[in-house]
């Protein structure tokens, strides 16, 4: 059987790019992905992978939630959530502000702080001591969850809400923000 050169490849794959597409997300997609994220190598064998059904899909997501519902560790399971939206948002950090009351005053505290695709948990979770604490009239965070509405601010030199208070105590200067109650 004659060599198949890099050139009848090309002309291939450029003539049937249906099957090309089809070929790279089934074979390496997620491989790519999971490399970018420093994923330790993948137990999946990503020859054998095929697109899911509505189904099976729906089952994966169901077992996601029923993971999310036993899983004790909260933080935990939103950290990692977190570590890969920031890559795949290209996010440079992401932080996590909870809700509470007070002393019947409602504030925003840190929880999660300063999460990124390498961040450890241990150095992102944030201790009740160590907390920085919004009003919620105060910054983007209050106003987001105040209004209960998503926001995205580009340039906060511009927003109207931005207050550079986190910034100024951690001496890093945020350009934009995108943040959702």
């Amino acid at each position: 059987m004659d060599e198949v050169t890099e050139e009848e490849v090309e002309k291939f794959l450029d003539s049937n790019v249906g099957f090309a597409k089809q070929y790279y997300d089934l074979r390496y997609r997620a491989k790519v992905i999971a490399d970018l994220l420093g994923a330790k190598e993948a137990a999946v064998d990503f020859s054998n992978y095929h697109p899911l059904s509505s189904v099976e899909e729906s089952e994966i997501i169901f077992d996601l939630l029923r993971d999310f519902q036993e899983n004790l560790q909260a933080e935990k399971c939103i950290f990692n959530v977190m570590k890969k939206l920031c890559f795949l948002l290209q996010a440079d950090r992401m932080s996590l502000f909870m809700y509470r009351a007070r002393n019947g005053i409602a504030e925003l505290a840190t929880r999660l702080f300063n999460v990124h695709k390498d961040a450890v948990l241990e150095e992102c979770l944030v201790v009740p001591d160590s907390e920085i604490v919004f009003p919620l009239d105060m910054g983007v965070v209050g106003h987001v969850a105040h209004s209960k509405k998503l926001t995205n601010v580009p340039n906060t030199e511009e927003d109207e809400h931005f207050c550079d208070f986190v910034d100024t105590l951690t001496e890093y200067q945020t350009k934009n923000i995108l943040a959702s109650p």
